[in-house]
């Protein structure tokens, strides 16, 4: 019988305690009665016919224990994928393993073929009814051309997370050549340019879905100083409940997100736009558990 989890993510090193989703995850994969394992994604081999995993004990805590090598689709009952992007050559490498496992037979959150291609940034661009008006160039002549149209736009490098490298250009900007030249390495880098959205200083919504289902809703506001909304950096994060933008967002994606075997998913949401789809780490549970909310990860462990 398959008796443990496997969660293959960031060093553990590089986790935060009391904020971060892998480690709350971990400790409710122990409480719910498994074994729980966690490994690089340098850390896959296959043998022949199997998928084997340098697995270390995995206790929800930063203690590194000693690793072994484990058959993935005979020890482990569930797999979450959690590695934080850049996505690189490793790690698409690490889910053609994944899915060459999951067509025999083991269960991985979320389907390894979707990551490969769901980046996200440009996964909203399937969906152009829920987005707010976006472009996806090189061009600093296309990103000038939309902030005269749009008065104020958002910058953000495809790669990122974290609200990393995420830049908020106007016309009036007197570095708006530097910005831009820089934002895309002087015409060498794809960037997303979305028109900036005012009704984020009241507040960017972070909805988590399990299995089309919406859970819980985190409403970030920026910090006085800041215009992103990440916890990360200085937001404040609320619990509150689902409104109708909400709603209508999540029903038009559900049966999208069933077919794309994607079912751990955390929606950004600005003034009832989608903004951006997180399908790799959702994050936000322990904030959601604080504020009096769900406990998103024993939810997560019965879906299994």
């Amino acid at each position: 019988m398959k008796s443990a989890h496997l969660y293959i993510c960031d060093h553990l090193s590089l986790l935060r305690p009391g904020v971060d989703t892998t480690l709350a995850m971990a400790r409710s994969s122990r409480a719910a009665g498994y074994e729980s394992y966690w490994c690089l994604i340098s850390d896959l081999v296959w043998r022949n016919e199997s998928l084997w995993v340098f697995a270390r004990p995995f206790d929800g805590e930063h203690k590194v224990e000693p690793g072994t090598w484990l058959d993935a689709n005979h020890v482990f009952k569930g797999v979450f994928v959690r590695t934080d992007p850049p996505v690189g050559r490793e790690y698409l490498a690490a889910l053609w393993l994944l899915d060459a496992a999951e067509q025999k037979g083991l269960s991985v959150w979320n389907r390894p073929s979707t990551l490969s291609w769901a980046n996200e940034k440009t996964l909203i661009l399937r969906y152009p009814d829920l987005i707010p008006p976006t472009r996806v160039t090189n061009r600093v002549d296309e990103l000038r051309d939309m902030i005269e149209t749009e008065g104020a736009i958002v910058l953000k490098p495809l790669d990122g997370n974290g609200g990393r490298g995420v830049f908020v250009a106007t016309a009036e900007d007197r570095n708006l050549s530097a910005l831009l030249e820089t934002a895309t390495e002087e015409g060498q880098r794809q960037v997303m340019a979305q028109k900036y959205l005012a009704k984020v200083r009241e507040g960017d919504r972070r909805v988590l879905l399990v299995d089309g289902e919406a859970l819980a809703v985190l409403n970030r506001v920026p910090a006085e100083d800041e215009h992103r909304a990440n916890m990360h950096v200085g937001a404040a994060a609320s619990l509150v409940s689902l409104d109708a933008d909400d709603l209508r967002i999540c029903s038009a994606l559900t049966e999208s997100f069933q077919t794309l075997g994607l079912r751990f998913v955390g929606l950004d949401i600005i003034d009832g736009y989608l903004t951006e789809i997180n399908v790799t780490s959702p994050t936000g549970v322990e904030e959601v558990l604080a504020g009096g909310g769900p406990d998103l990860c024993a939810y997560l462990m019965d879906r299994l």
